[in-house]
This record gives C-alpha cells, sequence and structure tokens, in this order.
C-alpha cells in the first residue's frame, strides 16, 4: 500500500495546479526568455546611443585623457603602474578599454555607450546563469532576471560613458562567482574552475576597487550550497583576501590623492556611522520606489541631518527585524547579507566621491533583493494557492513600469542640459549641478550662462562641501572673458578653500601673466613645483613663458628643457624655445626645436612661418621659400612680397 500512495502523492501536485500555470521548460525556454528580457532592455537603454559625452568625469576619462591617445606597450604598462591615477581611482582594466576603442572610434561617443549596454547585456546573461545554479527556479530566475536588466537604478552605470567601470567589473565579478560556485558543486573540486574564479577576480579589482567585497560573497556561497564553514573554506580565501588587501590600499591611495583626506574632515565618525545606516535606508526605499533620481545627490548641511538620523534608525531597526524574525529563512539571510556586503564599502564611512548616496552603487548590491524577490514570487506563483496564476501580474507590471521608466531617465543623460537640470530639479540649489553646467556653458562660450550658473553655485556654498570647484570654474570663465583681476580672485578663493588642489593656483598664475604681473606668475608656478607636484609639466612650460616675459630668458630655456624632459611630446615647448634659440641667432637649435614641433604638431602653420624666418637669416632661400608656402596652405597669412623675394632670392645662383 505504501508504494501506492506515494505514487498517489507524487501525481496530486499535478493534479491541484492552478490552471493557466505552465512552469517554462528550465533550457530552451529559459533561453528564449532572457533574450527577449535582453531585447526590451536593449531598447530601454537606447538613448544612451545618441547621447553626448557629459562634462562630469567623461571629459577626464575620455575627451581630454592623453593616457587613450595612444595604443603602445610603453603606454599600455604605464596605465598598469599603480602610480597611475586617474580621477582619484586605479582602475586600468577600464583605462586599457577605452584605449581600444579610441582607437576605432577616436572621440565619437557612439562606440563607448554602446560598449557599456553591451556589457549589461552580457552580464543580463551572467546573472540568470547565477540565479539558475542558486535556485534551479524557472520563474525565480526570470523574474530576478528581468529586475536586474531593467531596474531604472542600473540608467547610471550603463549609459555613463565615464562609468565603464562598473558594467567591467560586474562583467568579471559575476564570472569570478559563477566559477566559485561551479567549484563547490563539483565532487572533486575542479582546480581549474577555483583558477578561472581567482583570475576573474583580478580582472575585476582591475576594472573597479568597489569588486574587494567578492570574497564575502564567496562565504555566502558556501553557506547557500554547503551550509556550513570549514577550515578548508576559509583557507580557499586567503588568495582571495590577499587580492582584496592589495587593491584595496591602492584605492585609499587613489582617493587620498583627490579629496578622500579632506573629506573625512567633513563630519565625524559617529555621523559618518549615521551616514551609513542612511544610505542602506535610502537604497531601500529607491529599491522599491525609483522615481525622482538624480545623477547627484547632495550631503545635508551640517545643521540639517535629522534627516540622517533618522534613516539611520530606521536601517537599524530593519537590521534587527530581519535578525529576529528571518534568521533562519535561508533566501533572506543569503540575498540580505548579498546587500550589506557588497553595498559596505560605498556607504561612505570612507567618504568615496562627494555624493551622500548614488544610484551607480547599486549595481552589484541589488542583486541580493532581486534574489530574495524573484525566490519568493516563484514559490507564491507555482504555489497551491487557486489564485496563484494572478501573481505574474507583479513582476509582469514591473518589467511594464521599469522598462518606461529606465528609458525616460536614460533620456536625462543625453547630454549636459538635460543631466544636470534634471538634478536642478530635484535640488535646485545642488552645488555640483549648478558648477558642471556652468563649466558646460563656458565649453560651448556662452560665458554669460555660465558665469551665472557658477555665481549660483558659489551663493550656496555652505552646502557645498566642494565649492573650490565652482571658483576654479568661474575664474576659468573670467579668464576667458578678459576679466583676469577677476579671474585672480576667484582662484584666489579656490586656493585658499583647497591649498592642496593645482587647478586653483595654476589658474591664478595664468591670470596673472594675463595681466603682465610676472613675478607674481613665476611665485605661483614656482609654489605648485616646489610643494604641490614637482612634474606638474604646464606649470614648467607657463613658468618659461612667464620668465620670458619678465625678460629672463636663460630661466625660460631652463623651464622648457625641463617640460621637454618630462613630456617628451610637449611641442608648444620646442616652440617657444625655439623662439627665443632665434631671438638669439642660434638659428641651429632653433631649427631643430621647430622640426621636433612639426613631428608633434604637423598642422601649426605658424610653427612653419616661424622657421621659414630662421631659414631666411641662414640664407636657405629655398627652404624658407617651402615653409613660407607650407604656412600659407594652412591658413597662415603670409605677407606676398615675403613669398616674391623668397621665390626671386631662391631663384639667383
Amino acid at each position: 500500500m505504501k508504494p501506492v500512495k506515494k505514487s498517489e502523492n507524487r501525481k496530486a501536485p499535478q493534479q491541484q495546479k492552478p490552471s493557466g500555470i505552465t512552469k517554462p521548460g528550465p533550457a530552451n525556454q529559459l533561453l528564449i526568455w532572457n533574450v527577449v528580457i535582453a531585447v526590451i532592455a536593449f531598447v530601454a537603454f537606447s538613448p544612451c546611443l545618441t547621447g553626448d559625452f557629459l562634462s562630469w568625469d567623461d571629459y577626464n576619462y575620455i575627451r581630454d585623457n592623453a593616457l587613450i591617445r595612444i595604443f603602445t606597450w610603453d603606454n599600455i604598462l604605464h596605465i598598469f603602474n599603480y602610480k597611475t591615477i586617474v580621477v582619484g581611482n586605479y582602475h586600468p582594466l577600464t583605462m586599457l578599454s577605452y584605449v581600444i576603442e579610441y582607437q576605432l572610434a577616436g572621440l565619437n561617443p557612439f562606440l563607448y555607450h554602446f560598449d557599456n549596454l553591451l556589457l549589461h547585456i552580457f552580464n543580463i546573461a551572467l546573472f540568470s546563469r547565477l540565479m539558475w545554479l542558486l535556485t534551479r527556479k524557472t520563474y525565480a530566475t526570470l523574474i530576478a532576471t528581468a529586475l536586474f536588466a531593467l531596474h531604472p537604478m542600473r540608467v547610471e552605470s550603463v549609459v555613463w560613458a565615464a562609468e565603464r567601470k562598473d558594467v567591467l567589473y560586474t562583467f568579471f565579478f559575476l564570472l569570478s562567482l559563477i566559477f566559485y560556485i561551479y567549484f563547490l558543486l563539483k565532487e572533486r573540486r575542479n582546480l581549474q574552475y577555483y583558477l578561472l574564479s581567482l583570475l576573474f577576480f583580478l580582472l575585476s579589482v582591475l576594472s573597479k576597487g568597489q569588486a574587494v567585497v567578492l570574497p564575502l560573497v564567496l562565504f555566502l556561497a558556501d553557506y547557500w550550497f554547503t551550509k556550513k564553514t570549514t577550515i578548508n573554506s576559509v583557507l580557499n580565501k586567503i588568495p582571495y583576501f590577499c587580492i582584496s588587501l592589495l587593491s584595496g590600499v591602492m584605492a585609499i591611495i587613489a582617493q587620498h590623492t583627490s579629496l578622500t583626506g579632506q573629506r573625512l574632515m567633513a563630519h565625524t565618525f559617529l555621523e559618518r556611522l549615521a551616514i551609513a545606516g542612511f544610505n542602506v535606508s535610502a537604497y531601500l526605499y529607491k529599491l522599491v520606489y525609483p522615481f525622482n533620481l538624480s545623477c547627484f545627490y547632495s550631503y545635508p548641511a551640517p545643521d540639517d541631518m535629522f534627516g540622517v538620523y533618522a534613516g539611520a534608525i530606521i536601517a537599524v531597526a530593519m537590521v534587527v527585524l530581519t535578525a529576529l524574525f528571518f534568521r533562519k529563512n535561508r533566501v533572506v539571510v543569503f540575498g540580505s547579507l548579498f546587500f550589506l556586503f557588497t553595498i559596505s564599502i560605498v556607504t561612505q564611512i570612507l567618504p568615496v566621491g562627494n555624493a551622500i548616496i548614488a544610484d551607480r552603487y547599486t549595481y552589484i548590491p541589488y542583486i541580493g533583493f532581486f534574489f530574495i524577490i524573484g525566490y519568493l514570487l516563484d514559490r507564491v506563483i507555482t504555489g497551491k494557492q487557486k489564485n496563484a496564476r494572478y501573481f505574474l501580474a507583479i513582476p509582469v507590471a514591473l518589467v511594464l513600469v521599469y522598462s518606461v521608466k529606465t528609458y525616460a531617465q536614460s533620456m536625462t543623460w543625453h547630454n549636459n542640459v538635460t543631466l544636470w537640470e534634471n538634478a536642478l530639479r530635484h535640488d535646485p540649489g545642488n552645488g555640483v549641478a549648478c558648477t558642471n553646467l556652468g563649466k558646460y556653458y563656458t565649453d560651448i562660450e556662452d560665458y554669460q550662462a555660465g558665469i551665472a550658473m557658477l555665481e549660483k553655485a558659489i551663493q550656496n556654498k555652505a552646502a557645498y562641501a566642494d565649492c573650490f570647484q565652482a571658483y576654479q570654474n568661474l575664474g576659468g570663465a573670467y579668464a576667458k572673458v578678459g576679466k583676469n583681476e577677476e579671474a585672480v580672485k576667484s582662484f584666489s578663493a579656490a586656493y585658499a578653500l583647497r591649498p592642496a588642489i593645482v587647478d586653483g593656483i595654476f589658474g591664478r598664475g595664468l591670470a596673472y601673466t594675463s595681466l603682465g604681473k610676472y613675478d607674481s606668475a613665476v611665485a605661483d608656478f614656482t609654489t605648485i613645483l616646489v610643494k604641490l607636484n614637482p612634474s606638474h609639466v604646464q606649470s614648467y612650460y607657463s613658468r618659461g613663458i612667464a620668465y620670458n616675459k619678465f625678460n629672463m630668458a636663460d630661466s625660460a630655456i631652463a623651464d622648457y628643457t625641463t617640460a621637454i624632459g618630462i613630456d617628451p611630446g610637449y611641442g608648444d615647448a620646442y616652440v617657444n624655445r625655439g623662439n627665443i634659440y632665434f631671438t638669439r641667432n642660434m638659428y641651429d637649435a632653433a631649427i631643430a626645436d621647430y622640426n621636433a614641433a612639426i613631428r608633434i604638431i604637423p598642422n601649426d602653420g605658424k610653427i612653419y612661418l616661424n622657421r621659414s624666418f630662421v631659414y631666411f637669416k641662414m640664407l636657405r632661400y629655398k627652404n624658407a621659400l617651402d615653409d613660407a608656402l607650407k604656412a600659407r596652405e594652412l591658413k597662415m597669412n603670409v605677407p606676398e612680397n615675403y613669398i616674391r623675394d623668397l621665390d626671386r632670392m631662391a631663384k639667383t645662383p
């Protein structure tokens, strides 16, 4: 009788399953639905494909970054050098991706955005595989994958070209985790899976430092699959922790080359703990309600921390309640700890960036909650409830709403105006938004609008910790319109706020040069070279100009020579040194410098004209004529009588 009862019990769930619920096949149908999700994601994020580079880091990482211009082994080794810090970060693999793209497309934004979107599509596929390995549940996998693919909080990581590091490190992070799970699931613990996991982890941390938390996630994988921690499971994490430690040290060093040290002094340790708690609450809120999104969320003013403390209290309460009521629920424990482990490094206990929260920081951490949501909805949909099929409406509705919101949010990242005006709609006093919009207007030579926006940023300086940036940009805008006295005042204010930052005092030195105050200019450039950055090549070059104007030609030659030694490709330094040699009748030295400059800047007609004058002095009229004609071809205004005289003298025996 027992076998019969068992047979009846096996069939009973099939007979009682609600009509209309047909669970998709685990292989082919899962693949088909993943392709559908990927296509929807591609459409939802597609506005980025026609987007511009943005003044917020895109210029620093791509448009104005000399590192990505040259594809040689020497430059690649330089990029991987631990001293090569870009915008306060060490992420050589990300920089290498830009190098390759620059060789293929120059500064066409399309390829940079397309590759970000393509990496997101790859990450969708990898996350789907991860979910299947964790759950072996089709609906759980599809629901979580759709959330990962389409949640509006993904937008910043995907459509922002400068955030390549996010989608790239996630690609390797997921590969590392998947291969570690393969290693766990194999009875013989195949070593190749372990080594591949370790390799992909290394590639992940070389893409972005946020990957250092992976070893903690690997312990969660042990917990999920083996329900225990053994000595061997601890020992096999040691190589991961070594990589994490090294990467963490590099990240701290890199951040301290930017502004982390100053930001640590902006809040007490207790306040930073409260900010960390607020972060957890804010990210949970945005998980449920991903609207009113902005590219930048400002820190509150020091006297307006109530919301931060309230958020921290809510976060602590949620953690305590989860520990009390769900500590035996493996799904909730795994997902919650996945979120907490991976978000911990960017909760601003150690300040990263100058925003209190950032949408991009959730790209991996939200995986924990997507896992919980997918698993629980799968359980409900495939359960015995009479109306279980209606619960399918929940993920379908979420996909529709999130797809529309993601498309709309992607549109706000289209260009500098749409991006920063959206930020100002949510926070009219946002100093960072005003500064970046002002910088953009200055770049397109709308100086009046740029100055007005930068002055607006300064008006709210009490709540703008990095107000020195507004002063720096304002000084640059004043200099562009010839208001050098105002420029000096603005650069002085920037330097007073951040004396360790080169840009303020360097800009002031340039303004002093324009005002003819060469002694003051020399003093500023010397301060940079002695106290701030002994290898600041622009300061050597600019001090050389000031020295020359100050009738100190020998000192000018010395500075130009030093600049060339630091950067052999500094064409303008060769030109200026050649000009001094010319005035001193050192014609051979002048010709050598002009030749070097032309190799570096082959389409500058002024260099050819200068070299023509030297050849004329050397009585080499044919060479002088050739250079004069080349200068005219390059749109230089060359006197016609000069060319006629050269032509006549060149033909004279």
